[in-house]
C-alpha cells in the first residue's frame, strides 16, 4: 500500500466515528421542518447513514430515504454506493435532498448540485450543510498552529474547504431559488483540550507524518513540533477557538 492510500484509509478512519455520531436532530435541524409525510428523500454523501435514518423518521412510514455514498458503512436505512456526480435515480425522481460535509471534498461543487436539480421534481427541496475554513481562530497565536492550518490545507488541495460562504450562490447556479443560508459558529472555551488532543494526534499519525514529506510540504521535525504546539495550546488557560459552518435551503420552482 502506497503513502497516499494509507493517508486516505487514516482519514477516513480517523472522521468515520464522528460521522457515526451525527443525527438528523443534529444536523439537519435547520432542513426537517421542511420535510413532509410520504416524501422520497436522498442523502448525499451519507456516511453509515445515521443522519439518513433520522430523515427516514421524518417522512413516516409511507416516506422513504435513501442514502449514497461511494463507501456506505452498515446502516439501518436503504444504502446506494453510488457518486454524488451519478445518480442512480431518474429525472425529477425525488422530493427533497439533503448533504452534510460533502461538497468540502468536492472539487468542483456546482457539479454534484446539478446532479442533485436533475433527480429533484418540481417542488423539491434542499438542505446543504457545510464548513468554511475562512477565519478559523485558535488564540493565544502561535506560528506552529498557524504552520499546521497551512499544511491541512495543502492537503486538501483540489477540494473545496472554503465552500460555506458559496453555497448561496451555487444553489441559485444550480438552478434552485429562494436560497436561504445561515452562519454557524462553533468554539470557544469549552473543549479546548479534546480539539488539542484531536489535531495533535493528526500531526503525530505516521500516515500522516509520511504523506506530508513524500509531498514536500514539511518535515518530520515541523509535524512533531506543530502537535507539541496543539498539546501546549490545550493546557493554556487563554485557549479560544472558533470554527466556522454554514446551512442553506433552496426549491426547485
Amino acid at each position: 500500500m502506497d503513502v497516499e492510500e494509507r493517508f486516505r484509509q487514516f482519514r477516513r478512519q480517523r472522521h468515520r466515528p464522528a460521522h457515526a455520531r451525527r443525527t438528523a436532530r443534529s444536523v439537519a435541524a435547520f432542513f426537517l421542518p421542511l420535510l413532509r409525510p410520504g416524501d422520497r428523500v436522498v442523502d448525499l454523501g451519507c456516511g453509515p447513514g445515521s443522519v439518513t435514518a433520522g430523515l427516514a423518521e421524518a417522512v413516516g412510514p409511507t416516506g422513504r430515504a435513501v442514502g449514497v455514498d461511494v463507501d456506505p458503512g452498515p446502516a439501518p436505512v436503504p444504502l446506494a454506493r453510488a457518486d454524488i456526480h451519478a445518480l442512480p435515480f431518474p429525472d425529477r425522481s425525488v422530493d427533497a435532498i439533503f448533504m452534510c460535509a460533502v461538497l468540502q471534498h468536492v472539487g468542483d461543487p456546482i457539479r454534484p448540485l446539478l446532479e442533485a436539480r436533475r433527480v429533484a421534481r418540481p417542488g423539491a427541496v434542499i438542505g446543504v450543510a457545510d464548513a468554511d475554513w475562512g477565519r478559523a481562530i485558535a488564540a493565544p497565536d502561535d506560528p506552529w498552529l498557524d504552520m499546521g492550518q497551512h499544511l491541512l490545507t495543502a492537503l486538501r488541495a483540489g477540494t473545496s474547504p472554503y465552500v460555506g460562504r458559496d453555497l448561496r450562490g451555487l444553489l441559485h447556479a444550480a438552478g434552485f431559488v429562494d436560497a436561504r443560508v445561515t452562519a454557524r459558529s462553533t468554539g470557544g472555551s469549552d473543549g479546548c483540550e479534546r480539539e488539542g488532543a484531536f489535531q495533535a494526534e493528526f500531526f503525530e499519525a505516521p500516515a500522516a507524518v509520511d504523506v506530508v514529506t513524500a509531498r514536500g510540504l514539511a518535515s518530520a521535525q515541523d509535524m512533531a513540533a506543530i502537535a507539541s504546539a496543539w498539546r501546549r495550546w490545550a493546557q493554556d488557560p487563554a485557549a479560544t477557538s472558533a470554527r466556522h459552518s454554514f446551512e442553506a435551503t433552496a426549491r426547485v420552482p
